[in-house]
């Protein structure tokens, strides 16, 4: 019906070994509504993957496999979840409801209360919140930087005329300071005296050629004493050189005579005389240096209050010079001052145009963000009336007690030992003999398999009151093959026929056990499976 297999098969695993990978299969149905009994057939393909549906014999085929898909699911009024769980019960392919993720859980319910619509709303409108938001963001986010920038432009306005304002103040300060100063130093050109820097420098001149003639007489003096004593320290050593107090000769070892003493004593006398006279004559050559010393002293002093005078002679030269570029100087700056008071005067600035194209923007986009605001706070009203605590709410509400009720009925009509009640945000709580909530995997394989049946038939029952379509074929996979006993099956046995009577339903029972036939009360079809191809066979061939 809905182009897929129980369990979940590859394409190319489908085909019989006969059929040399082609499949080819066929369903007839009748949809009874107010409006009229209606005829459909669906034919699906695989080599190649072809899905047909004919209405009354017209065909009704839709441009894509996905969307004639669509159109079935819309004809039947399901989708392959309630079809399975409410229609197809299979033991080893499908995962029973209760072993469902909480998302899976609350989708299936919903669609089983037919309020898929509300969720529909709900995604939808979501998106349009989400879009509106962004948009929304964007233009406060575009607001904000336009603000700044009107903020700054303002801001950058006032400072320039804020610094013009500042300037002119301190333009006439500097007018003011200008010529005050420029007075100042007129007084200080007429109080400069002019000296006579030649005359200075000649007699500089001189006194360098005096100190140079003092500087010859001090080396010559320097230089005799230095003579002097390097004379005096050789006769020293040749005086400490001559005579011996021995009897012998140290050099010819021959024997001192009384008149080779007397020799010796005689030229010691004369040495020790040459060194008193030289010793006085470094002491008279030390006088002339100190006196020739004191005399460059003199010199130096008088050159350096000559050089002095010179530098000072410059300096005020200089100062005049100095003094006459400032005057100069303050005279331009002056006529500028003059120039930037006047431009000064205007109050007119690069950015007021720039201001009036951003206070245009500015305001397009508050009015653009008001219009947002006021979209989104409508959502945000229709939102809330399509969400969990809205209508949805009010309606799940009256519905839970419907489905909690059919959900008790068939737990107890089943013997179960367990009580499920969903709340309303479709969140069950399994209570034990013991009234303790316990989860779903807790119970044993035959207690799941009789939670599994009553969601099946009160999903199938909402569904038939909820939905708008009945169907009357229910088929249930190897139902006596599972975990029951022998009470078990009799009392699902009771419920099918019940069904069968009081909803004309057709209850469908596949068994691999014989013994199964116990508990039917309609026809027995046998089928048999011969090389990997399941065909009907009578039942006198049995």
């Amino acid at each position: 019906i809905f182009g897929e297999t129980l369990r979940e098969l590859k394409k190319d695993l489908i085909p019989n070994n006969l059929t040399n990978g082609k499949t080819h299969v066929e369903l007839d149905f009748e949809l009874d509504s107010p409006r009229g009994k209606n005829e459909y057939k669906i034919i699906r393909t695989l080599s190649p993957s072809r899905v047909l549906i004919f209405k009354d014999g017209v065909d009704k085929t839709r441009d894509s496999i996905k969307n004639t898909t669509k159109y079935i699911s819309q004809v039947l009024s399901a989708s392959p979840a309630i079809f399975q769980n409410c229609v197809i019960m299979t033991v080893n392919n499908a995962t029973p409801f209760m072993a469902k993720n909480k998302i899976e859980k609350r989708k299936f319910i919903e669609d089983i209360f037919g309020m898929e619509v509300f969720s529909t709303m709900l995604y939808a409108l979501r998106n349009e919140y989400n879009e509106l938001s962004r948009e929304h963001d964007i233009e406060v986010t575009k607001l904000e930087e336009v603000q700044k920038s009107y903020t700054s432009y303002f801001d950058q306005k006032d400072k320039i005329l804020q610094r013009r304002k500042d300037k002119k103040e301190i333009y006439l300060s500097r007018q003011k300071n200008n010529t005050k100063e420029k007075n100042v130093l007129n007084k200080e050109l007429k109080q400069i005296k002019k000296d006579d820097v030649t005359v200075i420098e000649d007699k500089v001149q001189r006194f360098q050629g005096k100190l140079n003639s003092c500087d010859e007489k001090i080396n010559e003096y320097i230089s005799n004493v230095s003579t002097s004593r390097a004379e005096v320290t050789h006769i020293k050593e040749t005086y400490k050189k001559i005579g011996t107090e021995n009897d012998k000769c140290p050099v010819c070892l021959r024997g001192i005579e009384q008149h080779d003493a007397e020799h010796i004593e005689k030229e010691k006398a004369i040495l020790k005389s040459k060194i008193e006279d030289i010793v006085l004559a470094i002491k008279d050559a030390q006088q002339s240096l100190e006196k020739a010393k004191k005399v460059k002293e003199k010199i130096q002093a008088s050159i350096c209050i000559n050089t002095k005078k010179i530098s000072d002679a410059k300096l005020q030269l200089q100062d005049k010079q100095n003094i006459l570029a400032r005057i100069h100087q303050l005279d331009k700056w002056q006529e500028e001052l003059k120039a930037d008071l006047n431009s000064g005067e205007s109050t007119d600035t690069d950015f007021d145009s720039i201001i009036i194209e951003t206070k245009r923007r500015l305001t397009a986009l508050q009015r653009k963000i008001k219009k947002y605001r006021n979209d989104i706070a409508k959502l945000d009203i229709v939102k809330y009336v399509v969400s969990e605590e809205g209508v949805k709410s009010y309606i799940v509400n009256k519905l839970l007690e419907l489905l909690n009720s059919k959900l008790l009925l068939y737990l107890k009509r089943l013997d179960s030992n367990s009580i499920c009640i969903f709340n309303e945000y479709f969140e069950e709580e399994i209570l034990n003999e013991k009234n303790k909530v316990c989860s779903y995997f807790n119970f044993s394989g035959a207690e799941r398999k009789s939670i599994d049946l009553a969601c099946l038939f009160t999903f199938s029952d909402i569904r038939r009151v909820q939905g708008g379509v009945q169907y009357n074929i229910a088929i249930y996979d190897e139902l006596f093959d599972s975990s029951f006993d022998e009470k078990g099956i009799e009392l699902i046995t009771q419920i099918l026929h019940d069904r069968v009577e009081e909803l004309d339903e057709c209850s469908i029972v596949i068994s691999h056990r014989k013994e199964s036939i116990k508990a039917v009360t309609g026809d027995v079809i046998f089928l048999e499976k011969e090389n990997g191809i399941t065909q009907r066979v009578d039942y006198t061939e049995i």
